[in-house]
């Protein structure tokens, strides 16, 4: 038998019909998916006033629940705004900086804006050029992520303009006329001294940081301050200048092997330079904690794998990019005075800062 094709449809008149298709979503289907009237869903994709974040970030993902295409491109030329931020930022390579670019990316997604990179650590005049997009349209805001902010810029601020600018991760002082979200460096580098002192360890070492830079100067002054609560001295051989990265941490090492006793403990700069010190005290046969403690300070992935996992300070990177982002994003539409936000810390104990075994 021979096998028979399936008839199309056809109307009434015997003309063929065209399949139905899916009705594309309207602005009624996506109120009530966000439980809002039309007339918010309008002014919400719109991006006008008056919507709060907490509604306009419901309507945005009830349309792509729905299915429909929100235009951006429409909505910046309505708005008279680029939608892009510009995030300058030092080193790819360093994870506390690509985890955070990874947050805001997607937090200015969330919120309707997409991101613009300059590397400052490679080619300045770059970043510098991006950042003149700011007096153009070409770009709505700056992130800073650094000590960094481009000549012109700073010029403006210091000359009294309120620019959309926000520094985030590294510190910046509260006088300089830039807004900032990043966490009480201070305390809690105080924090991880307390620890130190609470599991038994008197004689604490700082592996201090480069001096030039203000993160490395507040850690520091977290140390003391730690030290000083509990009574115990500041002795001119447990301040040691190093750096942030693997090799001065091992140089540490070096210098402490050498001067014969050790300190209790040793409370890191960041985690890079507490990696390098332990690799090189235990390549001495040194015991960690059983001869020495050590802390760092930024939770790297590696801290939680490394022997033994290191006891350090969690920097909230997904919490700092969404404070940002957001507050930029005020800033930008006229309703942010300066302000600098803090953002709670963590203290993540392990077990490299465990109690010390008697000698």
């Amino acid at each position: 038998m021979a096998r028979q094709t399936p008839r199309e449809p056809r109307d009434e008149i015997g003309q063929t019909r065209e399949p139905a298709r899916a009705r594309p979503p309207t602005m009624a289907d996506i109120a009530r998916l966000a439980g809002v009237s039309a007339s918010t869903v309008s002014r919400s994709l719109a991006g006008l006033p008056p919507i709060s974040e907490e509604t306009r970030i419901r309507v945005e993902r009830a349309a792509q629940e729905a299915g429909y295409k929100i235009n951006r491109h429409a909505r910046s030329l309505r708005l008279q705004r680029s939608a892009i931020l510009l995030v300058l930022i030092p080193d790819l390579a360093n994870q506390n900086y690509s985890d955070l670019l990874m947050n805001i990316d997607r937090a200015a997604f969330e919120l309707g804006y997409g991101i613009m990179i300059g590397h400052t650590n490679v080619d300045l005049e770059r970043p510098d050029r991006l950042a003149d997009e700011l007096f153009t349209g070409g770009i709505d805001g700056i992130l800073l992520t650094s000590g960094y902010c481009p000549a012109r810029i700073r010029s403006r601020i210091e000359s009294g303009s309120r620019l959309p600018v926000v520094r985030t991760m590294s510190p910046t002082e509260p006088v300089s006329g830039i807004a900032s979200v990043q966490i009480d460096e201070v305390e809690a580098a105080a924090d991880v001294v307390r620890h130190l002192i609470a599991n038994g360890h008197r004689r604490i070492a700082h592996l201090a940081g480069p001096m030039t830079e203000l993160v490395s100067q507040l850690r520091l002054a977290g140390w003391r301050r730690g030290m000083a609560e509990a009574g115990l001295a500041e002795e001119p051989d447990l301040l040691l200048q190093g750096g942030f990265h693997l090799a001065d941490g091992k140089a540490v090492a070096k210098q402490l092997l050498a001067g014969g006793a050790l300190p209790d403990a040793v409370f890191c700069g960041n985690d890079e330079s507490a990696f390098g010190l332990m690799t090189e005290l235990k390549r001495a046969g040194i015991r960690i904690p059983g001869d020495i403690a050590v802390a760092g300070f930024d939770d790297l992935t590696f801290s939680q794998v490394f022997d033994p996992p290191l006891t350090t300070v969690r920097l909230p990177r997904r919490e700092m990019a969404e404070a940002s982002v957001l507050y930029l994003k005020r800033m930008i539409e006229g309703g942010a005075a300066l302000e600098h936000q803090i953002v709670p810390h963590e203290l993540i104990i392990r077990e490299s800062s465990g109690p010390r075994e008697p000698r």
